[in-house]
């Protein structure tokens, strides 16, 4: 039998105005774990909805166990033994583990009845493999972690019986502890045999997982890298993935803090979900919040927004109370958030860029109660050359772009708003080390004008290589603040874990 239980020939694959997959060809040999990289738009998550059936190739063919495979649709893909995980689970909220593995081929026992406990004992037997055992399996996904989740999508892959197991970004919006779960669970499926197909920004993950890596870049295959030792260089594969040398990764600040306080927080509380959060951050400055997912970092500074309401407590804006129940009178009093989910929450996805850019800028570009077309593409235009926003095409729907220009679309209809305080939660999640560079750019020039920052991330070196201070949360409270001379990773690790309410001084 042949070392090789995957081929890929010639994968092209053409879209309206772009060739997304250029001739590609991919190997995937058995019981290996390789990795697909590449920037935003390279083409890794197009070429896998080939394989999964989602697209059908333009040209090129596909082999599987040495022989021709016809994948026009995702049940061609099952039924060739291969299963994908995409970014965006494909689970139902309202139904409990085993329903979920079982939709579209429940067990009937009769006109309008289910054999429920047969499929929860199958169920069960797909969740064990992935060492799951005391978990109630009737429990609806909608009340289960991200962790439970990504787990039930393997669960519901390995329940399929597949060879081929294709994870788009698993680790995105995982824990670090919950990571180290997912790469158990992931590893015990290749000692049993399984071919892996893993995609991933987080590029220490993949060195110290994946036997080799193929780098992608505008469509185009730049190199397969074998990785059995584990010692591919970090920079070696971000110079094949952007095609230049990136330099340092967090640039140095270009200017000081400023002495003014642009947003103070005093006593702010929601039951339930943080109580008694008291900061502040100056003008120029960065500051940083972290904590575990689930601190409750998003609901904080949702609230600060307008999106949530606290129960008490005072938000002030250069000195000055402000009343804030609704995220418009956030932006008047001059704050924005670049919200966790840019899909759901940032932008509109049926909209162009243009239009996304422009939602909440209409003072801007009207006049008279009319919109100026001219003001309207100035806007448009200006901004996205100022975060060479790729494709630069105004009129293309946002949703076409890759996560990291959707990103920046984001940022660029609220710095058309000019913000005293930009929050920005999550903002490099899912998206490739060239563009995190950029946005990186960006914070550093919003503090050089004099904009305080905020920044939410899960990412705790991206904190410690951006931010001027940090602060952590821990179960809704402050549990510790550290100022760049004091940052101690170990030290805002543990004041992320502590449970006793002890508080980490670090300024």
């Amino acid at each position: 039998m042949s070392d090789i239980i995957l081929k890929m020939r010639g994968i092209t694959k053409r879209f309206p105005g772009v060739v997304a997959l250029d001739n590609v060809d991919f190997e995937l040999r058995r019981g290996e774990m390789h990795a697909l990289i590449g920037e935003n738009g390279a083409g890794k998550s197009t070429l896998m909805k080939v394989l999964g059936g989602v697209y059908t190739p333009n040209e090129g063919r596909i082999e599987i166990n040495g022989k021709e495979a016809a994948i026009t649709k995702p049940l061609d893909s099952i039924a060739n033994k291969v299963g994908v995980i995409y970014q965006e689970f494909n689970l139902v909220p309202t139904l409990n583990v085993a329903e979920n593995m079982f939709l579209g081929r429940e067990k009937i026992r009769g006109p309008g009845h289910l054999r429920k406990s047969e499929m929860e004992r199958q169920a069960a037997k797909a969740m064990a493999q992935l060492g799951v055992r005391d978990f109630d399996l009737r429990t609806k996904v909608k009340h289960m972690s991200v962790a439970m989740q990504q787990l039930v999508e393997i669960g519901k892959a390995v329940f399929d019986d597949i060879d081929i197991l294709v994870m788009d970004e698993p680790t995105a919006v995982l824990t670090e502890r919950e990571t180290k779960g997912l790469f158990q669970v992931v590893q015990k499926l290749k000692d049993d045999g399984m071919s892996i197909i893993y995609i991933s920004h987080r590029l220490e993950e993949v060195i110290e997982l994946c036997d080799r890596m193929t780098v992608l870049r505008d469509g185009r295959i730049i190199e397969t890298i074998d990785n059995r030792d584990r010692n591919t260089e970090k920079d070696y594969i971000v110079k094949k993935m952007v095609g230049r040398e990136l330099g340092n990764y967090f640039p140095a600040k270009t200017a000081a803090i400023r002495p003014d306080t642009a947003l103070e927080v005093r006593g702010l509380t929601r039951k339930g979900t943080y109580e008694n959060v008291s900061f502040s951050v100056k003008k120029g400055e960065i500051l940083g919040l972290s904590g575990l997912v689930g601190a409750g970092r998003t609901e904080i500074v949702k609230s600060i927004f307008g999106a949530d309401r606290p129960d008490r407590g005072e938000i002030l804006v250069d000195g000055v109370p402000v009343s804030i129940r609704t995220p418009n009178q956030a932006k008047k009093a001059g704050i924005a958030l670049v919200p966790e989910d840019r899909k759901r929450e940032g932008v509109v996805l049926g909209m162009s860029l243009r239009d996304n850019i422009c939602l909440p800028n209409h003072e801007q570009i009207c006049r008279l109660g009319h919109v100026s077309r001219k003001k309207r593409l100035e806007l448009a235009e200006r901004y996205i050359k100022d975060l060479q926003i790729r494709p630069g095409d105004p009129d293309r729907q946002i949703k076409n772009f890759s996560g990291g220009n959707q990103q920046k679309g984001v940022i660029a209809k609220w710095l058309a708003a000019s913000p005293k305080v930009m929050i920005l939660d999550e903002p490099t999640r899912g998206i490739d080390v060239g563009a995190k560079v950029e946005i990186y750019n960006l914070i550093n020039g919003l503090a050089a004008n004099g904009t305080a920052v905020i920044v939410v991330s899960s990412e705790l070196l991206e904190l410690l290589g951006i931010c001027d201070r940090i602060l952590v949360v821990n179960h809704g409270r402050i549990s510790g603040e550290f100022d760049r001379e004091h940052f101690s990773q170990d030290a805002i690790m543990q004041a992320s874990f502590d449970m006793g309410g002890t508080e980490h001084e670090g300024v």
